[in-house]
């Protein structure tokens, strides 16, 4: 792993990264020490360990959701810029994938043309919320989008025709074409700052896209959460099973479960039954498709609910991958109350890990702390936690 660090031309300013000046081994170093002393209480002494990437991090993230702001008598388009909700244009990036930072510009010159006005969240007028971008790794599909106050308004179909054109030719970082496979409007017609929204229309070509993991294939629609690092495969999944160990013959619940991206992995390598919660209609019927598509159906179920609105079934293992936030009082009390003989806990924010913890400790001891760098050139890591039932 190398410690170069790395020049952008708009670093100091955006928002998407703060370390990209600090050596790659010192962001990692530092990661590690903050998660040590922060969880000190649940480590019992031990270190955490950190699952690396196969390269060094650069131009890996495959989404970006730009948000659209007026700009004078323009609009705005880009990145929030560090510690505010102003737009910074954005032209250059090292971390995310260079076709979206290419279609990114594109897109900017496109709404630059469009007479649609942008939404201004101080007063709830405009019509433009984003640009919303995803490229999957294993498969090279593309999938680009517009996000609305409103499904129908006054030339958007020549907008979303204009931003299919721009993606029409991005090619990969070895030069080989991208696939795009559909042009989108979500629309999200809540006032305030969110982006976006739980209806999208398929404008041209399909709502979805594939991704292919060794022999598993996944799909995902434009509105399901998907992890956002190209290699979330070797530092994220594959040290996950690792620290499981052999799953055979397991009844396991997915809390949180998204697409099924945990579920499937978890089918394939062995374990009996997995049940698969998920709250997000969307990603729920992914996951049903993705257990279907690998022939899992009959080993799984998913349930479209909130994680802890019910009581989890009997189980031999939780694998929990909250939001942000963490588990909550209702999601921490479902597994006590299910009583597994292990829980691991995926974590993408260690203030909401502890806290998780905390709530746990009644019952759980951890077992390992893996830290997952997901998230390079920022504050932020993932964390993998192995917990132990007492007794």
């Amino acid at each position: 792993m190398t410690n170069d660090t790395q020049h952008c031309s708009h670093f100091g300013r955006c928002g998407g990264c703060s370390l990209l000046d600090v050596p790659i081994a010192t962001q990692l170093a530092n990661k590690q020490a903050r998660a040590a002393a922060l969880l000190a209480e649940h480590l019992d002494g031990r270190a955490p360990e950190i699952s690396l990437p196969p390269r060094p991090p650069r131009h890996d993230r495959i989404s970006i959701l730009y948000p659209v702001q007026p700009r004078g008598r323009g609009k705005a388009l880009g990145i929030y810029r560090a510690g505010t909700h102003q737009v910074e244009a954005i032209h250059d990036c090292r971390i995310q994938h260079k076709a979206l930072t290419r279609f990114g510009v594109r897109a900017g010159e496109v709404l630059a043309r469009s007479p649609v006005p942008a939404y201004d969240e101080t007063n709830g007028t405009g019509v433009l919320r984003a640009v919303r971008a995803r490229v999957m790794p294993g498969t090279g599909e593309l999938l680009v989008g517009a996000v609305a106050t409103t499904s129908r308004f006054a030339h958007r179909d020549a907008l979303i025709a204009a931003l299919a054109d721009a993606a029409s030719d991005l090619r990969d970082d070895q030069g080989r074409p991208l696939q795009l496979v559909g042009t989108l409007l979500n629309v999200n017609e809540r006032p305030g700052n969110a982006l976006l929204g739980d209806k999208t229309i398929a404008l041209f070509g399909q709502p979805w896209q594939h991704d292919r993991v060794g022999d598993l294939a996944l799909r995902v629609h434009f509105e399901s959460f998907y992890q956002q690092h190209r290699h979330t495969e070797a530092v994220l999944f594959r040290p996950a099973l690792e620290l499981l160990g052999d799953v055979a013959g397991l009844h396991i619940v997915d809390g949180y479960g998204g697409v099924g991206t945990f579920a499937l992995r978890l089918l394939r390598a062995g374990a009996a039954h997995v049940t698969l919660i998920e709250s997000a209609p969307t990603a729920a019927a992914d996951a049903r498709w993705n257990l279907a598509e690998n022939g899992f159906d009959e080993r799984s179920e998913v349930r479209a609910q909130p994680f802890g609105q019910s009581p989890l079934p009997a189980c031999d293992l939780v694998v929990a991958d909250p939001p942000r936030k963490g588990l909550g009082a209702d999601g921490a009390d479902a597994i006590l109350a299910a009583a597994p003989p292990r829980v691991l806990l995926v974590s993408c924010e260690l203030e909401a890990l502890q806290r998780d913890l905390d709530a746990l400790a009644t019952a759980y001891r951890v077992t390992a702390l893996r830290l997952c760098d997901l998230f390079p050139h920022t504050e932020h890591i993932e964390a993998l936690t192995l917990l132990e039932r007492l007794g």
